[in-house]
């Protein structure tokens, strides 16, 4: 079901594709979805998991209400490349996030192992963190008040899920340990 999901966030920048700075936009989205998609498909069996309605509606509006942005209103000249440049800096962050992460990537809430490296070491939820900056440049790339109130929208969900996660994998010591050397939990200096 994970990797479907991914595969369906595919569909609309599928539908744009060109040769163009707007068209490279839709291609980094794909590619940042199928990745995901494929990843989804060989984890590790969790130690523990938490699966209840609650973190079911969290990790479901996280991924599914992005699933609706569109390419719509194709922006031009500094936003365009900015948009662009945070798309890629998104992806690459998240897929670097995921290397790292290995087979112990999910979606609910589950202990498959502490991750400590890469880009764990400065914010413990690189990949959600690479995902909202790739949703940001999409928006820079396709401005639309539909873009922008998804994004608005799925960060609660975001932050729900990070609750989730970080409630549950407290109750590993190591875990515990982590959280006490990584201070931030989405957006370095931050949050």
């Amino acid at each position: 079901m994970l990797g479907v999901s991914f595969l369906l966030a595919t569909l609309p920048a599928a539908r744009e594709l060109s040769f163009s700075l707007a068209g490279a936009a839709n291609v980094v989205w794909l590619t940042g979805a199928a990745i995901m998609a494929v990843m989804s498909f060989a984890r590790f069996v969790p130690r523990t998991s938490a699966v209840n309605l609650r973190t079911l509606a969290a990790s479901g509006g996280m991924l599914f209400l992005p699933c609706f942005m569109r390419p719509a209103n194709l922006s031009i000249g500094a936003l365009a490349t900015t948009g662009l440049i945070f798309e890629l800096f998104g992806v690459v962050l998240t897929q670097v996030a995921r290397v790292y992460m290995g087979r112990s990537f999910g979606i609910l809430p589950a202990n498959r192992g502490i991750v400590l490296k890469g880009p764990f070491r400065w914010v413990r939820h690189p990949i959600y963190f690479g995902w909202l900056i790739l949703s940001i440049g999409y928006a820079m790339s396709y401005p639309s008040g539909r873009n922008i109130m998804l994004i608005a929208t799925t960060l609660p969900f975001m932050v729900w899920r990070i609750n989730q996660e970080e409630v549950h994998l407290s109750a590993d010591p190591e875990y515990r340990r982590y959280m006490d050397r990584v201070r931030y939990r989405l957006w370095p200096g931050v949050v």
